[in-house]
């Protein structure tokens, strides 16, 4: 590419702002660069496409959302027409999902021209993006990010009572309650307390051996700090209520 194509380039790729504003620039600024792109053909066809595109987005009440930047280039060999970018405002990650016209890709594959308009998101950007609004939010309100769906976590006090974790978790999954239990046979009080916190998890079920033989166990309401004592025959209940509310 010769220097002084490079430089005139350079000029072009300079403008970016309001689409009917930069339209109209592009159109009628007496910038000797300007004026020679809109000698060429092709470049006229696009001013009228953008034109066209940036009423119906108008009309749409979309425009305001939308910046026109010349800087913008993507696949050179098969685009065809109008290309775009999707930025979260703030977001520091880039685009978060590009795609444009191609009049030929298409037909390269089913044998006929096929024009189309199509669009690719990002979708691990997309993620980070969640992930770190989630964050900022759990920073804020003090409640942590929950990365699982668990309602309930199955604890219980003493040895010997992983048998009866599994028995009460099974109970709550046949009923539809989101559920789990420690791995460990013997778990800590304390760990199992800080793993629900930890987690986000809404409730635990506590039970040791005075509970089991009473044919009771208790429920503890992890957000407001209380427990409740119910029989093992209504916990079900008592938990589909206390998890729809």
């Amino acid at each position: 590419l010769a220097p002084e194509a490079a430089d005139r380039i350079g000029q072009i790729v300079g403008y970016h702002g309001h689409p009917k504003e930069m339209l109209e620039t592009l159109r009628n600024d007496p910038n000797e660069v300007l004026a020679a792109l809109r000698m060429h053909p092709k470049a006229k066809t696009a001013l009228d496409e953008l034109a066209l595109l940036f009423d119906f987005l108008e009309a749409m009440n979309a425009l305001d959302k939308l910046s026109l930047d010349m800087s913008l280039a993507r696949g050179l060999d098969y685009y065809t027409g109008v290309i775009y970018e999707a930025v979260l405002v703030g977001g520091n990650v880039g685009s978060i999902a590009a795609g444009g016209r191609y009049d030929y890709l298409v037909g390269s594959f089913a044998g006929k021209d096929i024009p189309a308009v199509g669009v690719s998101i990002g979708i691990e950007r997309v993620y980070a993006i969640i992930e770190a609004k989630l964050k900022e939010q759990a920073k804020q309100t003090g409640v942590p990010i929950r990365s699982t769906d668990t309602q309930v976590l199955v604890s219980s006090i003493g040895n010997g009572m992983q048998k009866k974790r599994m028995e009460i978790a099974n109970l709550l999954w046949s009923s539809g309650i989101c559920a789990e239990f420690g791995f460990k046979p013997n778990p800590k009080m304390g760990d199992q307390i800080n793993y629900a916190l930890e987690n986000g998890i809404p409730f635990m079920v506590l039970f040791g051996e005075d509970e089991i033989v009473d044919n009771k166990v208790k429920i503890k309401d992890m957000k407001e700090r209380t427990e409740i004592t119910v029989s093992l025959d209504d916990l079900v209940a008592e938990l589909k209520q206390l998890t729809t509310q």
